[in-house]
């Protein structure tokens, strides 16, 4: 089993192989960086189609080789270059056959020059440094996102990790719902699989507008100072489970961020530079509705650490081994 990093000319990769280096190394996996050649028509072997394909590969191989340098000697790597029709479906062939517990990308925008490109690496990001920029989602990441069965690591702008740092926490973004509890649980397994704390946080805004106006600010506050008090009696719930775990994360405990905004409701919780962000593509909460085409892409946008999505596919198999883990205790 590997951890797969897309890798791609024109892009600068830096952050998503940051990012695959910390989980390789968290996880004890092979780290594949895979770079992906397509075309708009199949080519033939000779003549300009020919050429075109000789270019890409060419490309891929150059942005591997500038990839690879940035991979430290603990971490084992290898590199793959893979024709395919497109970059999303050829990424997910690469995780198929190189039997892919995570797929890594980074965030979109992040085009370079071979200029810049020497810049970042002679004078490198220090960790946290860009946490305010977020992440931005792109054709082919959003296409992951719907259609990926293994979960979809994506590095904010910038992100970078100390020298041989190990993931040190998982936060999962919990909803309330049914749906959301198995992934905290399963969320939890994989941290300790990394020895990492578990930490489980709701996140949501506090408007001042039409539902204050409508019911009343002092009655608004009060709907929301329940619904925390449910969502941490919820969460302490499954905090209970976690320490029944045979094998428990390193540390459990619960936050809950609110802000005027996305932005600040991420920002109300401290954040290490070894850690990442959890959330399910189908979780649904009473005020919360945390899905790709609502709050999920708001968290993402406002992220101030590495993002997981775990897609729909993927929920079972989360869900699976926090029951491994129970039955195990």
């Amino acid at each position: 089993m590997t951890i797969v990093v897309g890798v791609a000319p024109s892009h600068c990769s830096t952050a998503a192989v940051n990012l695959g280096v910390l989980l390789a190394r968290s996880y004890s996996r092979d780290l594949v960086l895979a770079a992906v050649t397509s075309a708009g028509w199949p080519g033939g072997g000779g003549g300009v189609d020919g050429e075109y394909q000789r270019f890409l590969a060419a490309s891929a191989r150059d942005a591997l080789a500038a990839a690879s340098a940035l991979v430290p000697d603990d971490v084992r790597v290898r590199t793959v270059v893979h024709a395919s029709s497109g970059a999303r479906r050829g990424l997910l062939e690469v995780c198929a056959a190189e039997s892919a517990i995570r797929l890594v990308v980074g965030s979109a925008g992040d085009h370079v020059g071979a200029a810049h490109a020497a810049e970042t690496v002679a004078h490198p990001v220090a960790p946290g440094a860009h946490r305010a920029r977020g992440i931005e989602l792109g054709s082919v990441s959003l296409g992951l996102l719907q259609s990926a069965e293994l979960p979809v690591a994506i590095a904010p702008h910038g992100f970078t990790a100390a020298p041989g740092a190990r993931l040190e926490r998982v936060t999962a973004a919990y909803s309330g719902s049914e749906t959301s509890a198995e992934l905290v649980l399963g969320a939890a397994a994989v941290a300790a699989d990394a020895g990492a704390a578990i930490r489980i946080a709701s996140f949501h805004t506090r408007p001042r507008g039409l539902l204050g106006a409508a019911i009343g600010f002092n009655a608004e506050a009060e709907v929301i100072a329940a619904w925390e008090a449910e969502i941490r009696d919820r969460a302490e719930a499954l905090l209970n489970e976690i320490r029944g775990f045979a094998t428990p994360p390193a540390q459990a405990d619960v936050a809950l961020g609110a802000g005027a905004d996305w932005e600040a409701a991420l920002r109300a919780i401290p954040w290490g530079d070894a850690e990442v962000l959890l959330v399910g593509s189908s979780s649904i909460g009473a005020l919360a509705r945390i899905s790709l085409g609502s709050h999920a892409a708001k968290i993402l946008r406002h992220a101030p650490v590495p993002v997981v999505m775990v897609p729909r596919r993927a929920t079972e198999e989360y869900a699976e081994r926090a029951l491994e883990q129970l039955g195990a205790s």
